[in-house]
């Protein structure tokens, strides 16, 4: 619809007159519209609320799984002879461990040194290496080679060994190592390098794994609890079930692997977490904001109010396990003052180290009984968004909010079409008035006319 023009020439401002009448008639449209607002508010809060209530579900299935008492921690008396990490089947035990000698790689330096690394240390012969019974294929010189050139052809071989050039201070050598640890990964070197123009390069005549050698190959020895290991590595997981062991050094050291109380306790400490940021949010909804003078638009919801009490009514009602424990706050998880959860380490500590079976128990339950943690994820199971009482209301939110939508979009048409009624009806007075002054002017002109 074309816009529509009044003449401006009656003294009448017609807009302003049709604007006031569409605002004074606003009022259940706005209406409509605040109350959209409220409800988009009311769902936005829902979904953060069903947010903390899937994080906490997902922390107490945490809670109640099957590895949470099983889980072990290894720990050794002295790191500087060994240390050991757990895997999913190791077990409680005490280990005295006690290393002989360390796992190395032989290293072998060449007898002869050089001022540079492009010095030419061969014009002819060849260089193989004799590794575990087997023969690398032979570098065969034919041309003037200098070190750098001998150490690469060594290395692109890509065998047993690496080569590696170093400068002692006086001179560089070439120095051949064994790329792993163990008296069966040792090498010969066999030489046949010639050099018309200087010195050769040589390493000790004889030279075998156990001679001749700057490091000769070696085999780990170590006992554990008296029983003899050998291994061509540092590194063993045949030792001790389920566990890695690592040697640094030679000596004696305890290795204790132990029950993981510490992440259980990290586990309880991060639902805590969780739930007294929970209680902040609820805490918020109710208070008065200093900018807009409202509450929070779940202040006083009975969604939030039931969440809450389920909730509690979970953490202080005494819990039938079978075991010793029957409050959380047997094992020093606690309600303060201001309702949130806080725990006393001590008294969590001691209750697990003394009897970690009825801890077990009180958290997990026992056979059919349900522990504080099975529970409690029934109940978070009942309110989440994904089946609960927060999925259910957030449909109804939403189905209320399409119908408030639908009401707006009604409203609305109502007062386009009021305005555009509005407008028709003040456009003809404007006309009408507009003739009216025109007669009156010629009336005025012919009365005018006569007295003469």
């Amino acid at each position: 619809m074309s816009a529509v023009s009044f003449s401006g020439f009656n003294g009448i401002d017609f807009g302003s007159i049709i604007d006031a009448t569409i605002n004074a008639e606003s009022s259940p449209l706005n209406a409509l519209k605040q109350q959209q607002t409220d409800i988009k508010n009311r769902d936005s809060a829902l979904s953060t609320l069903s947010g903390g209530i899937s994080t906490m579900e997902t922390q107490a299935a945490a809670m109640i799984s099957s590895s949470l008492f099983t889980t072990v921690t290894a720990n050794s008396s002295n790191t500087g002879v060994g240390s050991a990490s757990v895997g999913s089947d190791a077990i409680s035990g005490n280990y005295t461990l006690h290393v002989d000698k360390l796992a190395k790689s032989q290293v072998t330096a060449s007898t002869n040194g050089y001022a540079t690394r492009d010095d030419i240390v061969a014009d002819g012969g060849s260089i193989s290496f004799t590794i575990d019974g087997a023969t690398t294929t032979s570098i065969d010189i034919t041309a003037g080679t200098s070190l750098t050139n001998l150490r690469n052809l060594i290395n692109a071989q890509n065998s047993g060994v690496v080569a590696t050039i170093v400068n002692t201070g006086n001179s560089n050598k070439l120095v051949i190592s064994s790329r792993t640890s163990g008296e069966a990964h040792g090498f010969t070197i066999n030489n046949t390098l010639t050099n018309s123009t200087g010195t050769a390069l040589a390493y000790t005549a004889g030279q075998s794994p156990t001679t001749g050698n700057s490091q000769n190959a070696q085999d780990a020895v170590f006992t554990l609890n008296g029983i003899g290991f050998t291994s061509d590595t540092n590194t063993t997981t045949d030792a001790i079930p389920g566990l890695a062991l690592k040697l640094s050094g030679t000596g004696d050291s305890e290795i204790s692997v132990a029950p993981d109380y510490g992440s259980i306790e990290t586990s309880v400490k991060a639902f805590i977490t969780t739930y007294n940021q929970l209680r902040q949010f609820a805490t918020l909804q109710n208070n008065v904001s200093s900018t807009t003078g409202t509450r929070g638009p779940l202040a006083n919801d009975s969604v939030l109010r039931q969440t809450l009490g389920d909730l509690r009514d979970v953490l202080l009602t005494p819990n039938d396990n079978g075991g010793r424990y029957k409050y959380l706050a047997d094992i020093g998880v606690t309600v303060d003052q201001t309702g949130n959860l806080q725990i006393d380490e001590k008294a969590y500590t001691d209750a697990v180290n003394a009897n970690p079976g009825d801890v077990q128990k009180l958290m997990q339950g026992s056979g059919s009984l349900k522990g504080v943690f099975g529970r409690m994820k029934d109940q978070l199971q009942n309110l989440d968004g994904t089946a609960g009482l927060i999925k259910t209301t957030r449909e109804s939110v939403s189905k209320t909010l399409k119908n408030v939508g639908e009401k707006i979009t009604a409203a609305q048409l109502r007062l386009d079409m009021r305005k555009r009624e509005l407008q028709k009806i003040f456009a003809a007075a404007d006309q009408a008035i507009s003739k009216l002054n025109a007669m009156t002017g010629q009336l005025s002109q012919l009365s005018s006319a006569k007295t003469f």
